[in-house]
């Protein structure tokens, strides 16, 4: 029995769109529903020329790993595979990643370890590495993480009304003192989970009380702040007033990444992993070009619809073809199936993992006997399959 909900997402979701049996939701007109009843494969324009340059790692020897050569092609899609407990993440995010993005701890007690993984050397490695997790600490809203409150606080100083009140870009960054600026309180509830309620002193907005004194589209700061992503985009494209680059950018981003649903102050706490993921991707877009970076993603399909994954790997392509180098470790066989080169552990899971099986095209694997090989078969165009 399935419950599909929707029709959209946020404020364009939350009704019942069909329910029953797979085949019954099948035939209606959902996007779950044409998902099930297609079989449709995530679409994306691959790199038909062969790699010439590659990032490789020399002598990775942490938990199952064997010690072997992983060569991987740079400014390319790579796809790292296996069954669970083959040493995919060891290899990937607490060797590779920790060795070229370290992470850095703020308090002397951390039970999160901070040393790469055991390996010789790498060998190859761009100037510079993110890794793309799911994790929302840091992201204390979406406008905050994408550098839109300055931006929006200085379009309202400039106003004339502001500026008749004496209001600066001062006034206008104070934050609410009972919330301190986070439009919530937090009440700790010791073993239980903490409890989060609106601040009733600024609504919920977390501005203090000079910025509610000025108007603009009928709008106050502390009001706009409640629009989503997509409305603002909409203001912004329409009143001249909100046109600064810093602002239609990120926005712009945001829209790609399919997050114009969410609200400007919707608390981190209450996106979702997937959503936290697709914001990073979002601020990545909109950085100047720096040269060639490495992006590592953990499972990005992990909670995500089919349409969600069709979305990413549209933007994924987007960063290859902006001359960067990605890697995604994953399960999913259609999100492997567009990837240009693919790394297979294995065989098995523990002591019977940590080899490399396999390195090649998507077609290559598929046309092996890796235990990868005959569920990428099944996702794999027609013409591809058997490929050599």
């Amino acid at each position: 029995h399935l419950i599909d909900i929707g029709p959209g997402a946020g404020s364009g979701g939350g009704s019942i769109v069909a329910q029953g049996a797979p085949s019954a939701v099948a035939k209606g007109k959902t996007a779950t529903g044409l998902w099930l009843r297609e079989n449709r494969r995530l679409v994306r324009s691959r790199e038909e020329s062969p790699p010439n340059e590659w990032l490789v790692i020399h002598g990775a020897q942490e938990n199952n790993l064997s010690e072997q050569i992983v060569r991987f092609p740079r400014r390319r899609l790579v796809g790292v595979c296996g069954v669970s407990g083959s040493g995919k993440s060891t290899l990937l995010v607490d060797t590779l990643g920790r060795a070229l993005a370290p992470k850095k701890h703020t308090t002397s007690v951390a039970s999160e370890p901070l040393e790469p993984g055991r390996h010789d050397r790498i060998e190859g490695a761009p100037s510079r590495t993110v890794i793309v997790d799911q994790v929302r600490s840091g992201i204390s809203s979406p406008a905050s993480y994408l550098g839109l409150d300055r931006p929006l606080r200085k379009v309202y100083a400039e106003t004339e009304h502001a500026q008749e009140l004496g209001l600066t870009l001062d006034d206008f960054s104070r934050n609410c003192s009972p919330c301190k600026g986070r439009g919530m309180t937090k009440i700790d509830l010791g073993f239980l989970p903490a409890v989060h309620t609106h601040c009733e002193t600024c609504k919920g907005t977390g501005y203090g009380p000079q910025a509610w004194q000025t108007r603009l589209t009928t709008l106050t700061l502390p009001e706009l702040s409640q629009l989503t992503l997509s409305e603002l985009y909409e203001l912004v494209a329409e009143n001249e007033s909100f046109n600064p680059t810093s602002l239609r950018r990120p926005l712009k981003a945001a829209m790609d990444v399919g997050l114009g649903y969410l609200v400007l102050r919707q608390p981190g706490h209450a996106l979702s992993g997937g959503e936290a993921q697709r914001l990073k991707i979002a601020r990545e877009l909109c950085r100047r070009s720096q040269g060639e970076t490495l992006y590592i993603l953990d499972e990005p399909s992990l909670g995500q619809h089919m349409q969600d994954l069709q979305r990413l790997v549209t933007l994924l392509g987007r960063l290859v073809d902006d001359g960067h180098s990605v890697i995604v470790v994953e399960h999913e066989p259609r999100i492997l199936a567009v990837a240009d080169w693919l790394v297979e552990l294995g065989p098995g899971g523990g002591p019977l993992g940590g080899k490399i099986v396999f390195s090649g095209t998507p077609a290559e694997l598929a046309a092996g006997k890796t235990p990868m090989a005959q569920y990428l078969r099944s996702v794999l165009p027609s013409q591809e399959k058997g490929a050599r």
